[in-house]
């Protein structure tokens, strides 16, 4: 059976649900026809003229991105604009755009779990799981079969499954609750209505105070032990992330445990220095965020470029092992629109007046 771009967009959606990102965003399919076959696909974190040209030189028939190249409501598609001039390319030549943003992000395996890979960190854990999305599901049916009706729930996802008896005039009933994530519920309630087993006012839904283990915000994780000292693990992580430059603030002697946040995660900072770590490595620090009042802690800029990137090399080899069908490169462009400039000569420090 032929790929198309639908099946792909199935694998990104079981990877990193669309309804976990944030409300700004806009992820999934943003252009093309979901019904087209693909035998090519380029992956990237953003979609520029230069890639859009490339993808066609490749003769790939979907893009898939990091960051959405459609944002707002557009009035207009027309060359005239550099917005519209690649969506007007990408429509002539028939290639699809697929993005996961802040869904991957906060997807297991997503951006921040690849950057910790890279620097090779162990033990890897979310670092902030306040993601308000787990859901209790209660469900009253007279269903003989207890095993079947768990294994329905099991195949949705919902997890601590269980029943009781419900002691009523009705003999019979049993009351079914579980767990589950919300993006799950849809799907769950039309599986169960499928198999006759839903009544009116027999499922319900409600909130829940605890958080989803399945995704969060940043990561967490360990050097052996005994860590490495300070300039060894800026080293290592300029080399891992191929920068040349590395912001940073505060001063430590060993780093053992590290915190990481693709793309702009300040607002993690907080978080970092209370899960125990020595050091944060994120991007987009402003300069007041340089301050902490925590000694023994290494706040690392290393960009937002930088940062994101290795998540365009992980998209190549799941759908790899996903579509084996199908060929996946990463795109060879650098879309970094910063600039680094190394000075030869030695500056000389300024000296107020």
């Amino acid at each position: 059976m032929a790929t198309r771009i639908r099946h792909i967009s199935t694998f990104l959606n079981q990877w990193a649900p669309p309804n976990i990102k944030l409300d700004y965003d806009n992820v999934g399919l943003l252009v093309g026809d979901p019904d087209s076959e693909v035998t090519s696909v380029l992956t990237c974190l953003d979609v520029t003229d230069e890639v859009v040209a490339e993808a066609i030189n490749k003769n790939c028939e979907v893009i898939v991105a990091h960051h959405p190249l459609i944002f707002n409501k557009i009035g207009s598609i027309n060359p005239t604009n550099e917005q519209g001039s690649i969506i007007y390319k990408l429509i002539k030549n028939d290639i699809g755009l697929l993005v996961a943003h802040t869904n991957l992000d906060a997807a297991l395996d997503g951006v921040s779990f690849v950057l910790a890979n890279i620097l090779g960190l162990d033990n890897l854990r979310f670092l902030d799981k306040s993601y308000d999305i787990s859901r209790k599901i209660r469900l009253v049916t007279d269903e003989e079969d207890a095993e079947a009706v768990l294994k329905i729930l099991n195949y949705y996802s919902a997890e601590e499954a269980h029943y009781f008896e419900v002691e009523n005039r009705q003999r019979g009933l049993k009351c079914f609750e579980a767990i589950i994530d919300k993006h799950h519920v849809a799907s769950l309630r039309a599986g169960l209505k499928k198999e006759g087993l839903l009544k009116a006012g027999s499922f319900q839904v409600t909130e829940l105070a605890s958080t989803s283990q399945n995704f969060g915000m940043g990561v967490v994780g360990e050097y052996p032990e005994g860590g490495v000292g300070k300039n060894e693990f800026l080293h290592l992580v300029s080399k891992a992330l191929n920068v040349r430059s590395i912001r940073y603030s505060g001063d430590v002697e060993r780093i053992q445990r590290v915190a990481v946040c693709g793309g702009s995660g300040i607002s993690l900072k907080k978080a970092a220095i209370a899960s125990g770590t020595q050091a944060f490595v994120t991007a987009d620090i402003k300069y007041h965020d340089y301050f902490t009042e925590k000694e023994d802690f290494l706040l690392v800029d290393v960009g937002h470029y930088e940062s994101e990137f290795p998540i365009a090399e992980a998209l190549k080899n799941e759908l790899s092992d996903a579509f084996e069908d199908i060929s996946v490169s990463v795109t060879q462009t650098v879309t970094n629109p910063m600039k680094i400039y190394v000075s030869e000569i030695e500056p000389q420090p300024i000296h107020p007046s």
